[in-house]
């Protein structure tokens, strides 16, 4: 790959966070925040996405880019108020930028149609009659006196001086694209000051020229200051604005310009005959602005990390070998085993770093959740609101790129089927205006993400009338109420009255279902006739290494993650009783506690029934029970492996691991084992791989 290519790969990754980062903040804009750095941060993040399309010849991006930038100048600068019509245009704008980021990093672009419409109602918001009486493109608080060179008639000059600091390079500056980028806001004209040193003298990371800049704009002094705003922790910057006719060459001597420079355009003094520019800037900063020391950021390709992470995984199990056979010795030297204990340590942090660098927060995925449900608002004519708590939740990255399709599913059926219009809610004594609650946190070595909706509820009528007719369900038949709810996750099966963009075909819980198991997560829902429907998504804070338990059953072994590992218990302590049901129970502290063979659950063949332990467990209902084993080995990391994506899936097991000794064992994911010790469903064989 050339060294254009990997430059064009960065900007693309950075226009991706800068379009993420800009719907979130229109998102915020049209639900009524009127922070002035939410609108400076969307027009930041435009105006970036303009500069490197500049940079990089990305000629239509940039056009669209500098109309969509005009806008969001208009609104910063007060001349043109952020009402819904407007931010509804900004978001559709938003998603035609998206295209066009798309387009130009595609090897056969397609026409865009739309970014045409688009443009033309951008221009028509940006040079709309303004509030205050002012010009469109005019910065609020100066207004054009007649005969004002500095007027829109006659355009704006700028003198800059830019001066690259030592840490400008290694940050991943590069004064040639900075210069080309500068190019999109008008004429440029450049003469380089400085002297190269001698080559034994030379520092490659350090720049020892400095530039002085013409430039020609309409943009605004807040639009030429919004650009400079990156480099400004690492280079000296000073802007002064001029007059047109009759300005000398960059690089002359300043004469005094007319008016006061506004805000975030600095006036700075010319330099000494024999002063460098790069002197002149820091004798015009005061001495007690000393310059931040600028946060560095590193791309690394996810692959990378993941490869990082299987090799910490593998030192995890090779650790845990080495500290087993230490183990076995009773006569390993003292030192050894303190250089032991400190490895261990070491391994931890060192796997703690690691996850922390794949953990990344749902706030991402729960803005596309929030524009989702305005758009899908418009679409069926109703009134919601979203209520998101837990956004700066982080979880391991490859579960949130998982994770996005069935949220957007949930949301989709709480949209349709859930949320009633404002008529209806009238009528039934509810507020016009829905509530959809998007919710995410951590419990153990788990994440909990639900949604919930103040609709409807599930008619269970209909599910079940629909369960019959489709076969499901014997006609005649009484289920519960809970397994009525649960035929909503069955393939095929939707209460829809018609079939729409949106749902109807009866694809949807059934995919989130099986998307969210092949993660080791579990689903459940929770139905209020008339009150609304609450679904609830758990699964695994990461996909890697996790803390379990490690337990005996037969001649197998098995892992419990000790998130939900509650105490133990012998079972002489535990004193089992037997209802008449056949269900185990015993007395903890007063209350009746269920038990489950995992023995029984599981259909473990092999040696005769020992069960000497009781290990109570915290299910997802935040309940609890007791699990029977033959013994409680110990505590230890494991390194998760996808049985599913190796094996096959295995009903009450979310992975497999490989122990110290060299042996595989399985995972238990003690909800779903809990249902598969259901009554009529114990004893199911399974096949181990010894």
């Amino acid at each position: 790959m050339s060294d254009f290519e990997d430059y064009t790969a960065v900007f693309f990754q950075e226009c991706d966070e800068l379009l993420d980062d800009l719907e979130e903040r229109l998102g915020a804009l049209a639900e009524g925040d009127r922070d002035p750095e939410t609108v400076h941060a969307a027009f930041r993040a435009v105006h970036s996405i303009k500069g490197g399309a500049d940079a990089f010849g990305y000629g239509e991006l940039v056009t669209f880019a500098h109309v969509f930038e005009a806008v969001m100048d208009a609104i910063r600068g007060g001349r043109l108020a952020p009402a819904p019509e407007v931010c509804e245009a900004l978001i559709r704008g938003r998603d035609v930028l998206c295209d066009l980021v798309e387009r130009a990093g595609g090897d056969n672009p397609v026409p865009l149609p739309a970014a045409e419409t688009m443009t033309e109602e951008l221009v028509a918001l940006s040079t709309g009659e303004p509030a205050a009486g002012k010009p469109a493109e005019e910065p609020a608080g100066e207004a054009a006196e007649p005969g004002d060179p500095s007027g829109p008639d006659q355009g704006r000059a700028y003198r800059i001086r830019f001066a690259p600091g030592p840490d400008f390079q290694t940050c991943g500056h590069d004064p040639l694209r900075l210069i080309q980028a500068l190019r999109g806001l008008g004429a440029v004209q450049v003469q380089v000051a400085g002297e190269i040193p001698p080559l034994a003298d030379l520092d490659p990371e350090v720049c020892p020229l400095s530039w002085e800049i013409g430039l020609e704009s309409d943009a605004g002094p807040d639009a030429i200051d919004s650009f400079f705003q990156i480099y400004r922790t690492t280079a000296e910057i000073g802007i002064t604005r001029v007059e047109t006719e009759g300005e000398p060459p960059p690089g002359a001597a300043d004469t005094d310009t007319a008016g006061t420079a506004p805000a975030g355009v600095a006036e700075l003094a010319p330099p000494a005959a024999d002063q460098e520019p790069s002197a002149a800037a820091a004798a015009a900063k005061p001495a007690s602005a000393a310059p931040a020391k600028a946060r560095r950021n590193l791309r690394v390709d996810l692959e990378r990390v993941d490869r990082l992470v299987n090799m910490v995984g593998e030192i995890v199990i090779t650790q845990a070998a080495m500290a087993q056979t230490l183990a076995d010795h009773t006569t390993v030297n003292l030192e050894l085993g303190h250089a032991n204990d400190a490895m261990t340590r070491q391994i931890r942090e060192l796997q703690d770093c690691v996850m922390a660098i794949r953990a990344q927060p749902m706030k991402g995925v729960f803005s596309r959740l929030t524009r989702l449900m305005r758009d899908l608002a418009q679409q069926f004519g109703k009134e919601v609101r979203a209520e998101i708590t837990g956004a700066d939740t982080e979880v391991d990255s490859t579960v949130i790129e998982e994770l996005a399709e069935p949220l957007i599913h949930i949301l989709r059926n709480a949209m349709d089927h859930g949320i009633e219009t404002p008529e209806e809610r009238e009528r039934a004594g509810k507020p016009r205006q829905g509530t959809i609650s998007i919710d995410a946190e951590h419990r153990g070595e788990r994440v909990v993400i639900s949604i919930a909706d103040d609709g409807n509820g599930i008619d269970r009528d209909l599910v079940l009338a629909k369960a019959v007719e489709r076969g499901l369900v014997e006609p005649g038949a009484a289920p519960a109420p809970d397994e009525i709810d649960q035929l909503v996750f069955h393939p095929g099966l939707s209460t829809a009255k018609a079939v729409s963009k949106v749902s109807g075909r009866g694809v949807g819980l059934d995919v989130v279902k099986r998307n969210i198991t092949a993660l080791g997560g579990r689903v459940t829902l929770e139905n209020r006739p008339g009150a609304g429907t609450r679904i609830t998504i758990t699964l695994p804070l990461s996909l890697a290494v996790l803390d379990g338990m490690t337990i005996a059953v037969g001649d197998q072994r098995f892992v419990i993650p000790l998130g939900a590992v509650v105490e133990a218990l012998t079972l002489s302590d535990a004193a089992p009783q037997r209802l008449p049901s056949g269900v185990r129970v015993m007395v903890r502290r007063d209350e009746y506690l269920p038990l489950l063979s995992v023995r029984e659950a599981l259909g473990v063949a092999g040696a005769e029934a020992d069960e000497q332990m009781v290990v109570i467990v915290n299910t997802d209902a935040d309940a609890h029970i007791g699990l029977l084993v033959d013994e409680l080995i110990g505590q230890r990391q494991v390194v998760l492996k996808s049985i599913e994506a190796n094996y096959r899936g295995v009903p009450g097991v979310s992975g497999a691991t490989i122990l110290s000794d060299g042996r595989a064992a399985l995972i238990l994911d003690v909800p779903a084992l809990q249902l598969l010790a259901a009554p009529g469903r114990r004893g199911a064989k399974m096949e181990y791989v010894q």
